[in-house]
């Protein structure tokens, strides 16, 4: 994305080091206090340097990337695809209508943990002239993933439970699809007028396949758990139940279980018996719940 990405868009990036903000050219970031940080062959930048206290964290695993993306190129989440355009739709709309003058010159679009990119690259396919789109991942392999796939999109690694390099409210639509979450750092980001849409599992996402594998179970309450995690920094503006079925063969449901937390605890005999339960019908039921940012001091 270096040799693509506007200006504009590089210049919303802060260093990880002194937070000062970063300006390109070439393949290289640099900082008035001259720190700088290289764009990788595939097209990313790591903006979480050697000796943060969270550098050792790796994310996803590429077997398990590898998964989602199989999965989710199978065309299995395209409702919650088109959930969020709307979301994009509707604010594009309310911000020509009602935005302020900065506003108007381009949405900024930002996912935080997003994978291998499936979400925050089919939202930049249909960019608009002059938005930005970012995607933010811990893991490396996700963002060379990403970056060799989505060109649309300026992906940088970053940790979201330390801070986001991207400058105060510069963010327009901030996506969190069951990723970690900072309610904080979100707030900072987003602008006053910007959405916040997190994507959490509702209480029938995968009923059939947790009863019939040793899957890591719901957490108790999480829908209500959530709303109140982001309660201050944010009020609730609305809340969508994205819910459809579908008749899964043996070798998506095996990508299926690859791709969430529950990889990490399966061993091979309980992947076998994944991969012999197709065809199975699967219930995906989702909570999309769209935040708007509280106004601070100054703010309206």
């Amino acid at each position: 994305m270096s040799d693509r990405a506007p200006a504009a868009c590089i210049s919303l990036l802060t260093c990880p080091v002194c937070g000062e903000p970063l300006a390109g050219g070439g393949r290289t970031l640099r900082c008035p206090r001259r720190h700088s940080f290289d764009f990788a062959r595939e097209g990313h930048v790591d903006l979480l340097p050697a000796g943060h206290g969270r550098s050792t964290l790796t994310g996803d695993t590429a077997e398990m990337l590898r998964a989602r993306r199989r999965f989710l190129e199978r065309g299995w989440f395209a409702p919650l695809a088109r959930a969020l355009d709307e979301c994009r739709a509707a604010l594009r709309r309310a911000l020509a209508e009602h935005g302020a003058p900065e506003d108007r010159a381009g949405l900024v679009v930002l996912e935080a943990g997003c994978g291998e990119g499936h979400f925050i690259g089919g939202l930049a396919a249909g960019a608009q002239d002059g938005e930005c789109y970012f995607g933010l991942d811990v893991s490396r392999d996700a963002l060379r993933m990403a970056a060799r796939r989505h060109r649309g999109v300026l992906f940088f690694r970053n940790d979201v439970h330390h801070r986001i390099c991207l400058r105060d409210g510069c963010v327009h639509l901030l996506l969190d699809i069951f990723a970690p979450r900072n309610p904080r750092e979100f707030r900072r980001v987003l602008r006053p007028s910007g959405l916040l849409v997190v994507v959490i599992p509702a209480a029938a996402h995968l009923a059939e396949l947790r009863a019939a594998l040793p899957m890591i179970g719901m957490e108790p309450e999480k829908l209500r758990r959530t709303i109140e995690r982001f309660r201050g920094p944010f009020e609730l503006e609305g809340h969508d139940v994205v819910e459809f079925g579908a008749a899964l063969e043996g070798d998506d449901v095996l990508d299926l279980v690859n791709m969430t937390p529950s990889a990490w605890h399966m061993d091979e005999r309980a992947r076998a018996q994944a991969s012999a339960l197709g065809p199975l019908a699967v219930t995906f039921a989702l909570d999309v719940l769209r935040f708007r940012p509280v106004p601070g001091p100054g703010e309206s």
